[in-house]
């Protein structure tokens, strides 16, 4: 039976390999793009064996995922902590969701593939944490609506409402990239209203 050190070294060799991978992948695909990026460049890259990436993620669109949950459930918090100090209910979905937004502009060759992954894709452990993450941002998603929702007059639960809003703005966002014409702030401003005007939210 295998020691305690043993394993211990075994498990920090496993992060230390995970921790090149995902840096290697994640400084190539901001380079390269999501689509001119192979396993094999990030093998090489993170200085692992082609297959060892499989590892850790099964597949390449698992590899995206697990690169960009991180980003964006750091860009969410952020957005959390912008929107707490928001003067409107508007202002505080926009907070929300636009730091997701500039995540799109500035990798819109990825952004759009993770979108599609987290909306569309297959199962996986990465695509788990990603809907753990859309999670995570439709419960803060509520959270702002709560005060001003009614829910008897929408015929919409607090949580129903709050998913509809951020999977109809996640589109938008993901219907401009695929356009080539990134959703602005101010584009997304104007969606966010309409939604809650539909709402009856002020």
């Amino acid at each position: 039976m295998p020691s305690a050190g043993l394993l211990g070294r075994r498990e920090r060799n496993k992060a230390e390999k995970r921790r090149r991978i995902a840096e290697a992948a994640a400084t190539l695909f901001a380079e390269n793009g999501y689509a001119r990026t192979t396993t094999q460049q990030v093998a090489a890259a993170a200085d692992v064996a082609d297959g060892t990436i499989f590892r850790y993620a099964g597949t390449k669109p698992e590899l995206l995922l697990m690169v960009l949950n991180e980003q964006v459930a750091d860009l969410l918090e952020h957005g959390r902590i912008a929107a707490a100090s928001a003067p409107t209910v508007a202002d505080a979905v926009v907070a929300l969701i636009g730091p997701l937004v500039a995540l799109v502009r500035a990798q819109p060759d990825n952004a759009a593939p993770y979108l599609r992954e987290v909306l569309f894709g297959e199962a996986g452990p990465h695509r788990d944490e990603a809907l753990a993450v859309v999670d995570g941002a439709v419960e803060q998603l509520a959270q702002i609506l709560a005060p001003t929702l009614d829910v008897e007059q929408v015929g919409l639960s607090l949580e129903d409402s709050a998913r509809f809003v951020f999977s109809t703005l996640v589109n938008e966002v993901l219907r401009g990239v695929m356009r080539c014409v990134p959703v602005s702030l101010e584009a997304l401003s104007v969606r966010v209203g309409i939604l809650l005007r539909g709402l009856g939210v002020a």
